[in-house]
């Protein structure tokens, strides 16, 4: 809709043309992100117990947008000019159109250990961000003139690593008879971004800039339940940690069939093959600890005066400085497009963990890969009158050693993934909603395994005339 507004001074007369729908749509999207960032930065993730995030700094969360983990997680090489991919920064010089993505995971696990289990279902904001490119594509077709090189710009908030559980065992002692120990943690860890991307022909280069902050909270607590003379112990200790954040990506796009789509004058469709590399340098950190040491006399049922104080402070120490190290990664994959058809691809990254350093919680991990397979296929993307051909059916499976170790076991996961990327159409603007679905296993053999379920669901909203060159207004 457009707002015509005359002001008449004298015989002048001006014309002021105003695109509401435009500036309408930039300010809800500025809107959602500012509402959501504060709400997802508060939130927790209600029901989670995974002892698994007992060690090192949590449960690591993946980078990778939504619908490239529901292709097994392909991020590095994988490049779609309508969605955004922070898992290479290299791939935002290719948007098309500004796309605004908030992703959103609930899981439902079941821990078994022995002969005991439990199931939870849990869920959080998985990524919030925007990108854009700082070269519109329309002002070139407008021009007819072909740019030499393309830039594109992000920012983004996710969640980097999670602590969620709580464990009780009951023992038993000759001397003071049933007591419960009880292990619970709660918090992570959070980076925001900041990403920058250029591309010359067929290379581009990119990079994410930012920080990593967030707290970690550790309790343990042996309650005696029939000694009732007896003092409840208490031990707790948190940081909070805060570190920069960095990470470079490149990508080179191999045209296979480049002279019979110029033959054809565009008939033919392009068959294309994406080669990505991401690097992640290794990175200090600073934290600042708490930590008490309590025991806890109970009241005396009978109303009679304690014999000794009601607390005894062990041990309280506050705002403790330290460091550590976060290791670096490095990661490569390869992805082949098949006439705007399917696509299939692999990923492969490494992580050095065994220089993992934390003088707040330490603790020896172990260097760590994975290795994800998965695709997409599109029947039809341009008819119109079958919204099913033009949905891409995602499918990927992958295998990653976790850094983390149990009883000198590794900890290992095997999952498989599929989904759905349905585009959607509103006042002439594409938009997708990406639904999909995750079953897979993280166990130590003969320990502890974990079943799960994940349904992710991603949406990204696209704008194409921000940046856009005009020769009137």
């Amino acid at each position: 809709m457009a707002f015509l507004v005359r002001i008449s001074r004298g015989v002048t007369t001006w014309h002021l043309t105003f695109r509401s729908n435009i500036l309408r749509l930039k300010i809800i999207s500025v809107g959602i992100l500012i509402i959501t960032l504060c709400v997802g930065l508060n939130a927790q993730q209600g029901g989670v117990n995974s002892p698994f995030s007992r060690f090192g700094i949590g449960d690591l969360e993946p980078e990778t947008p939504m619908h490239a983990r529901q292709m097994g997680g392909l991020g590095t090489a994988f490049i779609e000019t309508y969605h955004l991919n922070f898992d290479n920064p290299a791939s935002l010089a290719h948007l098309q159109a500004t796309a605004f993505n908030l992703g959103m995971e609930f899981k439902n696990s079941r821990i078994t250990e022995g002969d005991q289990s439990s199931s939870n279902w849990s869920g959080n904001m998985s990524n919030l961000s925007l990108g854009f490119p700082l070269r519109n594509p329309k002002s070139q077709q407008f021009s007819r003139e072909a740019y030499k090189f393309n830039m594109g710009m992000g920012f983004a908030v996710m969640p980097n690593s999670t602590t969620s559980y709580d464990i009780t065992r009951r023992d038993e002692s000759p001397n003071v008879g049933e007591f419960e120990r009880n292990f619970s943690g709660e918090g992570g860890t959070w980076k925001a971004m900041w990403s920058n991307s250029i591309k010359f022909g067929d290379l581009s280069f990119g990079a994410n800039l930012g920080v990593l902050f967030g707290n970690i909270e550790y309790n343990r607590n042996i309650l005696f339940t029939e000694e009732f003379s007896a003092y409840q112990n208490f031990f707790s200790n948190s940081y909070r940690l805060t570190s920069f954040y960095g990470k470079l990506g490149a990508m080179y796009l191999l045209q296979l069939n480049k002279d019979d789509v110029l033959e054809s004058k565009g008939r033919v469709a392009p068959r294309l093959i994406s080669f990505g590399l991401t690097y992640k340098p290794q990175v200090n950190f600073s934290t600042t600890s708490d930590a008490n040491e309590l025991n806890i006399y109970p009241l005396p049922l009978d109303g009679s005066v304690l014999s000794g104080p009601a607390v005894d402070t062990l041990n309280v120490s506050t705002g403790v400085r330290g460091s550590g190290t976060l290791p670096g990664e490095i990661g490569f994959g390869a992805m082949y497009y098949g006439a705007n058809k399917f696509g299939l691809g692999i990923d492969y990254r490494y992580s050095n963990w065994s220089a993992y350093r934390n003088e707040a919680n330490p603790e020896t991990l172990d260097d760590t890969y994975r290795i994800a397979l998965g695709g997409y296929f599109r029947p039809d993307y341009q008819d119109l009158n079958n919204f099913l051909k033009r949905i891409s059916y995602r499918f990927g499976v992958y295998f990653e050693q976790d850094p983390r170790l149990i009883n000198d076991t590794r900890i290992s996961t095997t999952a498989v993934t599929f989904g759905m990327g349905m585009p959607l159409a509103w006042q002439r603007r594409f938009s997708n909603f990406d639904i999909g679905v995750t079953f897979g296993k993280r166990s130590v053999e003969e320990v502890l395994s974990e079943n799960f379920a994940k349904i992710t669901f991603g949406f990204t909203f696209n704008e194409s005339d921000w940046f856009i060159k005009r020769k009137f207004n």
